[in-house]
This record gives C-alpha cells, structure tokens and sequence, in this order.
C-alpha cells in the first residue's frame, strides 16, 4: 500500500494578501519618487523665474564717462540705477584696439534711483573709441562707447 502525501499549497486567501502587499508597496514607492521628480522641477522652475523677472527689472544706464591724466591717465565712470530693484555691479572692463583692463567691483551695490561712480587707471588715447562694458551680478551687460578728450 502506497501512502500519498499531501502537498499543501499557499491558500488563495494568503497569496492574494502577498500579492496586493507587494503591489501596495511598488504604488507608494513610486509615488514618493514621482513627488520628489516633481518638487526638484518646480524649485529650478521657480529659480529660473525669478531670475528672469529680475533681469527685466535691473536697468542700468552709464551716465557720465571722463578723462584724467593727473597723476597718470585714468578714466572715471558714472552708473545710475533706474530699474525697479537694486542691482550689484561686479565687472567693469575699458577695451580698445591697443588696451583692456578690467576692473572686478567688490563694492559695486546700487539702490533703486542712486548711482556708482569709480575710477579706473587706463592708458587711453584721444584716436581710440574705447568700449565700455558694465556687467551685474546677475550677469546683465550694458555697453557705451566713448572716445578720449
């Protein structure tokens, strides 16, 4: 006489509790890394945006440029702010065909409707336009030119 031996299997009831236990997990996983995905492009978005907002209210309008050769030539720069917010003037650079110099401004912080003026030592010449460039901190670029007495 042979003896069967009974193989006893998961019940259904167990199986289906395994399976939806496993299904629920991959759901909240994939939720919580789809919000993540979504905060960190909504944080660059937002950068982005606001940067871009204060580009277009920065306005920097380079008033007066002047010469002086006492006690060696230089070459003076006025810069008024009539944007809407206050602005950092970081770089000034003086170009022409035989000379650049550039100036990096440490102190160049502009309130809305005031003005930065500096001095620059500079071997202009009264034949060259030299190109006069104003860079911010948020990287706006405004340029004049202007020629030697």
């Amino acid at each position: 006489m042979t003896m069967r031996r009974k193989r006893r299997g998961l019940a259904t009831v167990v199986s289906t509790g395994i399976l939806l236990s496993a299904v629920a997990i991959m759901g909240s996983m994939l939720t919580a890394w789809s919000n993540s995905i979504f905060a960190t492009e909504q944080h660059q978005l937002n950068t982005v945006y606001a940067e871009g907002v204060n580009k277009l209210n920065e306005f920097l309008v380079i008033e007066h440029v002047w010469f002086g050769n006492n006690p060696s030539k230089f070459v003076n720069v006025t810069m008024s702010n009539v944007g809407n917010v206050g602005l950092n003037v970081t770089k000034i650079t003086l170009d022409n065909s035989i000379d650049k110099t550039s100036l990096l401004v440490t102190d160049g912080g502009i309130v809305r409707g005031d003005y930065f003026s500096t001095e620059i030592g500079y071997n202009w010449t009264t034949t060259e336009p030299i190109e006069i460039t104003v860079t911010t901190e948020k990287g706006t670029i405004y340029q004049t030119f202007a020629m030697g007495p």
